[in-house]
């Protein structure tokens, strides 16, 4: 049997052998498939050959899969059912492909060396501070000195002769104890540092984000669940990823973008974020 003869009969069975036969039938290379798609050749390479657990949750191996399926033409419904009754595909998959789980931020880090410290540092201070009021400071000289008499007499106010005005008080000096807080110096506090920026996600559907800082280090990787929102703080310039651009309402710095930009016939929408909130 020829190598073609192999690939035909595995059609029905492998969407990935689907894919591939298609893309070589009508000489596009992998290059040239994966500039059109905006992807990576190596997710071209996963799906051909179905491995599909390395692309993380079925939601982003479906949405590969209808993509490739419409640029060659072919029925999505069709690779889609294959894809659903391939073994290939995970039980319980991440939602986060395996090959960028490097990048995702750390979570879930233990709080209980905090939680131990506090409870002793709170013992050990109500412990002196018990001593302190009962035994006093060791190095505290208790006997009155009698230089101090004088002094003590001086502080006696005189009493006011009869018919005398009485002494007006003394106003309260601006920033003394009692006086209200400045307003000002209250928000200026809150305000954020230079080159941070803010952002807001609110998700009218299910769709995957992503957002990394200049370093490269992800500040939000994860999947949003419609009817939910994402709020962040990081440090500018910011590269952001959203799955399904039209699902999505992103907010920077109290500003909501009225469209984001996305190439003509997809759902993705990729873009940078400057210092001022500005996209780029």
């Amino acid at each position: 049997m020829s190598p073609s003869d192999a690939d035909v009969t595995e059609l029905p069975s492998s969407p990935g052998a689907r894919l591939r036969c298609e893309r070589e039938a009508q000489g596009i290379s992998h290059q040239q498939a994966a500039e059109s798609l905006n992807l990576d050749t190596m997710v071209l390479a996963h799906l051909e050959a179905n491995d599909f657990a390395t692309l993380g949750a079925p939601v982003f191996v479906k949405g590969h899969l209808r993509r490739y399926t419409t640029m060659l033409g072919l029925d999505e419904d069709e690779i889609v059912s294959l894809y659903e009754h391939s073994t290939q595909q995970l039980g319980e998959p991440s939602l986060v492909p395996k090959s960028r789980l490097e990048m995702a931020p750390v979570r879930g880090k233990p709080r209980w060396p905090w939680v131990v410290g506090g409870a002793a540092t709170f013992f050990i201070a109500s412990a002196l501070v018990a001593y302190l009021s009962e035994h006093g400071l060791p190095w505290a000289d208790t006997t009155p000195d009698q230089s101090t008499a004088p002094v003590l007499q001086e502080g006696i106010r005189p009493r006011p002769c009869p018919g005398a005005p009485a002494a007006a008080s003394t106003p309260a000096t601006a920033g003394s104890a009692g006086s209200p807080p400045d307003p000002a110096a209250a928000t200026a506090s809150s305000a954020l540092q230079s080159g941070q920026v803010n952002l807001q996600f609110k998700f009218a559907a299910d769709s995957w984000v992503e957002v990394f800082d200049g370093s490269g280090k992800a500040v939000l990787y994860d999947l949003g669940k419609a009817g939910t929102e994402r709020t962040l703080t990081a440090t500018a310039p910011l590269s952001v990823r959203i799955g399904d651009a039209a699902a999505v309402a992103v907010t920077v710095n109290g500003r909501v973008l009225p469209a984001l930009p996305r190439a003509q016939g997809q759902s993705l929408a990729r873009f940078s974020i400057g210092p001022d909130g500005s996209l780029r």
